[in-house]
């Protein structure tokens, strides 16, 4: 893969890893455009660890071209103003994904490759922002099929989004014991090395090789983006966000993820949260950690998430 900076409507900057592919003879006739959404403390890099631990695999195997966008404050895009006491990080990061990124990366890579619609790959904090990106779309979607599309927010939609794949993130929260540890540490943090991967890809769980790439990887991060999932995102997820998707959703938790209940009853119990979408499928990853793209799991969760993608766009053009 290689970089990419685009300018975005309101004068800043989105920035990411692209890999782009030619349709040929054997591509499916209806394909996606694939982006990726990376989660806490890590860029967009964490879709290209390395040439075993990479999405551009897939990309390339199945012809659908794939980017990962470096969300607000990571890699080289422009970062938040100060976010407002009446909202939260991942509602900003909604706002930003929504009206200025996916536009600018779809008009960029989707459209001039053919794509016919566009499919989020979402890991751990990138989820509540893909979902609540999500739910502005379908309302919008909804006020066009209306006739009303004058006055802020009602808008014809400008991206054709045809699904979310999610993985590192649910519902059962087993992240409440630290969230006085979390509280007290500064605006911005950053994990040690160390800690890091015993949390997120403990021994056992990955080729060794990956525990190379942890510094490069490893990014600064602010601290709200974990509050803001305790104090607005759980207590609101479910009717105000996850039930207003309208688009198939895939869910899966890993065993052994630290932050949130790995068993196939947690997972139902995510997935069951969007009562509006098309098609919502689940699934317990045994024996798997946290960061499925970095682990042993990495190639098997990349062909399951780029397959999903090509039925959604499938669909998208058949059935929508």
């Amino acid at each position: 893969m290689h970089r990419f900076s685009l300018p975005l409507a309101n004068g800043g900057t989105v920035s990411g890893l692209v890999n782009l592919v030619e349709a040929g003879p054997a591509t499916s006739q209806y394909r996606p455009l694939m982006v990726g959404l990376h989660g806490g403390s890590y860029s967009g890099e964490y879709f290209d660890v390395d040439d075993k631990h990479t999405a551009a695999l897939a990309s390339t195997g199945l012809g659908v071209p794939f980017v990962a966008i470096d969300r607000p404050g990571y890699g080289d895009s422009t970062p938040f103003s100060p976010i407002p006491k009446r909202s939260s990080n991942h509602e900003m990061g909604a706002d930003w994904l929504h009206n200025l990124a996916l536009p600018a990366v779809w008009a960029t890579y989707g459209e001039p490759q053919g794509c016919n619609s566009v499919v989020l790959l979402c890991h751990s904090l990138g989820s509540p922002v893909a979902i609540m990106a999500a739910a502005k779309l379908a309302s919008e979607e909804e006020q066009a099929a209306n006739g009303n599309t004058d006055g802020p927010g009602h808008k014809p939609p400008r991206y054709p989004l045809a699904g979310i794949a999610m993985s590192g993130f649910g519902s059962v929260d087993e992240t409440k014991r630290q969230a006085d540890t979390v509280a007290a540490l500064p605006e911005v943090f950053k994990y040690p090395n160390e800690v890091k991967n015993d949390m997120l890809i403990p021994d056992g769980t990955c080729d060794p090789a990956v525990y190379a790439h942890t510094d490069r990887l490893n990014c600064a991060f602010p601290s709200r983006e974990i509050l803001d999932i305790w104090d607005v995102w759980m207590p609101r997820f479910r009717g105000e966000w996850a039930a207003q998707v309208r688009v198939p959703v895939l869910v899966a938790i890993a065993e052994r993820d630290v932050f949130w209940k790995g068993t196939a009853e947690a997972a139902r119990d995510f997935a069951s949260a969007f009562t509006g979408s098309k098609r919502v499928e689940s699934a317990l990853v045994r024996g798997a950690p946290h960061n499925l793209e970095m682990s042993y799991w990495a190639q098997a969760w990349y062909g399951r998430c780029f397959g999903f993608a090509l039925e959604c766009a499938v669909e998208y053009a058949l059935l929508a």
